[in-house]
């Protein structure tokens, strides 16, 4: 037609429109991809303030916007390219005359829809698939690149954006759903999911231990005293009024580094602790000195404080041990740094540890030995299940849920607890003193019956039962 513009202006649009696609692309998977802590840490190494560095900085932080702005670019240039692309192609191909032998309107067809295909072709693989491939490969230098000119298309397009930006909330309220916010909101799942994503992918600078020791620190966070604590009944103290030498004897029959120091040899007076050194050391001098002249202050928390929160405690006094008081104002247990480093990095096990000390013993196929003073905040993790029963209960540790739950027990006795995934037969493997120390637990998978062998069972079942009353 006359009024249609020349091959060569269309072609130079076309270019034009391209290229500004390309970019438009590149901007949103750069701006999706990139994190705002990489770009910090570029700013931080600069000798001085880069105002490129800057700009993406301000662009990650209206995300929305500048995704706005991207979405709005490619659609305008899309219709461009579809408007010009397939008329200047038919055109092209009308001209060299490729397909002259169908004639008439079967040429036009034709060429139209060659061109339509080969536009399709050239948008899809040119604007957007290598575009994509080289922002998701190099987000943050993809973004500082392309930072100015986009944000000179963010004021071009701002009311044009702010238009479909206001629409789309209001039909996003309309129909239940929020308006998406700039942030990057993880929750610790996500975080942790990431990173073992992360870390199973080629040349990944993040490996397996890094995501588990990112796991245990999230874990670690929502432990309390009580979680990691040694229970009272394990705690192994000297009194205040026993001398230097039976504090050795202790030290040599018990190997811990540090003990607890009571009055009136009362578990729920603690007044300080005896670290080993000294009393090797007071020992050469005099052997037969009180306990007092050694003794350490030691700091006291509560069963509910946050690990993390008991650990800056410990810090903040300079001290390696705490002890843990109940709500009734007695001796819960003692917590010390090396319980809060296990948390961390796993059990950290020493010269003096003894093997009999593991909480878990394999015997079998799913069959374990387990002390009753393990928390159930560790057994649900063994086994990597939850356990509704155990939440439900005030108990810390696995003979305490047996005794608020099945006070009769006693050896050989055995219970069951379970969840939709598996069966838990708990079974005592002795009793002392209305306490016990050791269980056996094995673990069944439940078989999950598909909807059709349980509606099958029922027509079964109610076949057999006509023909009882027949």
């Amino acid at each position: 037609m006359d009024s249609d513009p020349s091959i060569l202006v269309s072609v130079i649009v076309l270019l034009i429109s391209l290229l500004l696609a390309v970019m438009f692309t590149l901007t949103e998977y750069s701006l999706i991809r990139s994190r705002q802590s990489a770009l910090r840490a570029i700013q931080k190494d600069q000798k001085k303030p880069s105002k490129k560095v800057d700009l993406a900085l301000h662009m990650t932080k209206h995300l929305n916007e500048y995704l706005s702005t991207a979405q709005t670019g490619i659609t305008l240039t899309s219709l461009i390219i579809g408007w010009l692309g397939e008329d200047s192609a038919s055109k092209f191909l009308e001209n060299s005359g490729i397909f002259s032998f169908l004639g008439g309107q079967t040429e036009d067809v034709v060429a139209s829809i060659v061109g339509i295909l080969v536009f399709t072709f050239v948008h899809a693989v040119f604007t957007d698939l290598v575009p994509k491939n080289i922002a998701i490969d190099e987000p943050v230098k993809v973004l500082l690149n392309i930072a100015r000119p986009v944000s000179f298309f963010h004021v071009l397009f701002f009311p044009l954006i702010w238009l479909f930006d206001r629409t789309a909330a209001a039909i996003s309220n309309l129909l239940g759903f929020k308006t998406a916010t700039d942030e990057d909101i993880y929750s610790p799942n996500e975080i942790i999911s990431l990173t073992k994503t992360s870390a199973q992918a080629i040349d990944s600078e993040v490996d397996e231990e890094d995501a588990n020791f990112m796991q245990r620190a999230f874990e670690m966070n929502d432990k309390v005293a009580s979680d990691v604590m040694v229970d009272r009944t394990s705690m192994s103290v000297v009194d205040v009024d026993e001398t230097i030498a039976d504090a050795l004897l202790l030290y040599l029959e018990e190997q811990y580094s540090r003990f607890p120091v009571t009055a009136d040899n009362d578990k729920d007076k603690i007044i300080g602790y005896a670290y080993n050194y000294d009393i090797v050391r007071q020992a050469r001098i005099d052997d037969k000195a009180k306990i007092s002249t050694i003794m350490r202050d030691i700091v006291s928390v509560p069963e509910n404080m946050k690990v993390p929160d008991v650990m800056e405690e410990m810090s903040a006094h300079r001290v390696p041990m705490a002890i843990v008081i109940d709500e009734y104002g007695g001796t819960s247990g003692i917590i010390t740094d090396k319980d809060v480093y296990e948390e961390l990095f796993g059990n950290l096990r020493d010269e003096q540890d003894d093997e009999d000390d593991e909480m878990i013993k394999k015997l079998g196929d799913d069959t374990y030995q387990i002390v009753g003073k393990i928390s159930l905040y560790d057994l649900e993790d063994f086994f990597n299940t939850k356990i509704s029963q155990f939440d439900e209960d005030d108990a810390v540790t696995l003979a305490g849920f047996i005794q608020n739950n099945y006070p009769e027990m006693r050896k050989g006795d055995t219970v069951a607890v379970e969840n939709d995934d598996y069966k838990f037969e708990i079974t005592a493997n002795d009793y002392e003193d209305a306490y016990i120390k050791f269980f056996t637990v094995k673990k069944t998978e439940k078989e999950h019956k598909s909807d059709e062998d349980k509606e099958h069972k029922s027509d079964e079942d109610s076949e057999e039962k006509n023909n009882d009353e027949e």
